[in-house]
């Protein structure tokens, strides 16, 4: 079972402020970071694939993802400039300290792919293309920085070392694209921008979320439920990214809270239809063609649990047959089910983390009732949701 603590862990990053010792017209987290970086890193291996016919291992790049999202989580208070020196120049001694600050929150699978992580090549194309958008992550987030403050000391010097960076990987035909065109780098931009919505409308909490940084969160935990019971590959790929994609129409239509979503009769069948629409008009003209079905795929009934049988997108209803039956790259399954799952473990830790901190209203309390009620008893592909749930609240 997953650890709760490791879930603590990880929730830990939307505390993190980056760019914390620069002048900024607002806060950037680690967290929303992670989250854009991983957008980027989709984008960029499916360029790759379809133009180059470069072999891009999923896995392992999803993989890796997630363990420089766990290292960055253990080494907090290290200023980048520092963090990059100590990688640098100390790598084996600050491996070690994470190694040992994950020991025993993190099952054998995970240490297991952590570690193929660590003595991965760098210069393999899965970490060139998380290299590369970590570095235009980066970029977006100082962009602003520079546009608020050009003159402030030391500004030009870090917009021109990380303008740098990215010229290293100019060889990738998706960072040219993105440094020449216009659609892709805007599907990006509109992706970056749900960092600035904010969830639970109206609601106090510490920390807040942004619905960016929810999406990532959700991915991530999906990845591990997918581990946990076995998942095939094709599945730990369609459902990290289909988890991450899952609230990408609210960069078009805001996010709406449950109360009203669901309190008025009707209004969230007519809700989901007008995404639907709007990611059909306004998103989906900014990808590639060859990406557009896939965008479809993650999207559209994103908490269903879907194969493609004889070209034809099938719903299914049968979990232990999703489970089983289904779990085979050839059927190309996405488990839905399981990505609502961990849509509602991130809205648990969101309301059990501001109560913990101190900020707790009734609409927080009542949510994190209602979340253990919905899932008492409940088990899907043989994990324990509601012992997570309540491992997370108790966890401190």
């Amino acid at each position: 079972m997953i650890d709760p603590k490791f879930l603590h862990l990880l929730f830990s990053t939307a505390s993190i402020d980056r760019w914390n010792d620069q002048i900024r017209p607002v806060d950037f987290v680690e967290l929303d970071k992670q989250s854009h970086k991983m957008v980027i890193a989709w984008l960029l291996g499916r360029i790759e694939e379809e133009e180059n016919h470069t072999k891009i291992d999923w896995p392992k790049l999803i993989d890796y993802g997630v363990s420089e999202f766990m290292y960055r989580a253990v080494v907090t208070d290290l200023k980048p400039p520092v963090f990059h020196h100590l990688v640098r120049h100390k790598r084996r001694e600050l491996d070690t300290y994470v190694r040992k600050e994950l020991e025993g929150v993190i099952g054998p699978l995970l240490s297991s792919r952590f570690e193929g992580y660590l003595a991965s090549d760098e210069g393999s194309i899965e970490r060139r293309i998380l290299h590369a958008a970590h570095f235009l992550a980066s970029r977006w987030e100082f962009g602003i920085i520079y546009d608020f403050h050009p003159a402030a000391v030391g500004v030009a010097e870090i917009k021109q070392k990380i303008d740098s960076e990215v010229e290293d990987f100019l060889d990738l035909t998706g960072v040219r694209r993105l440094e020449m065109g216009i659609k892709s780098r805007n599907f990006l931009e509109t992706c970056a921008m749900l960092r600035f919505q904010k969830r639970w409308a109206k609601t106090p909490r510490i920390p807040q979320t942004s619905v960016l940084g929810h999406m990532f969160f959700v991915a991530v935990t999906t990845y591990l439920l997918s581990l946990e019971y076995g998942a095939c590959d094709r599945k730990v790929y369609n459902n990290f990214f289909a988890a991450l994609f899952h609230d990408i129409a609210e960069s078009l239509t805001r996010d709406i809270i449950s109360p009203v979503k669901y309190g008025v009769e009707g209004l969230d069948a007519l809700l989901a239809e007008y995404e639907k629409e709007a990611v059909e008009e306004r998103l989906l003209p900014m990808l590639p063609p060859y990406v557009r079905d896939e965008m479809r795929y993650f999207v559209n009934d994103e908490f269903a649990d879907k194969i493609v049988l004889d070209g034809r997108v099938e719903i299914v209803d049968d979990t232990e047959a999703m489970r089983k039956r289904y779990n085979t790259d050839g059927h190309n399954p996405v488990d839905g089910s399981l990505i609502k799952v961990a849509d509602h473990i991130g809205a648990f830790i969101e309301a059990a983390a501001s109560i913990r901190n101190g900020v707790n209203p009734p609409s927080l309390m009542e949510a994190k009732a209602s979340l253990l009620k919905r899932y008492e008893g409940y088990t899907i592909f043989g994990i324990d949701v509601e012992g997570l749930l309540r491992g997370i609240e108790r966890t401190r």
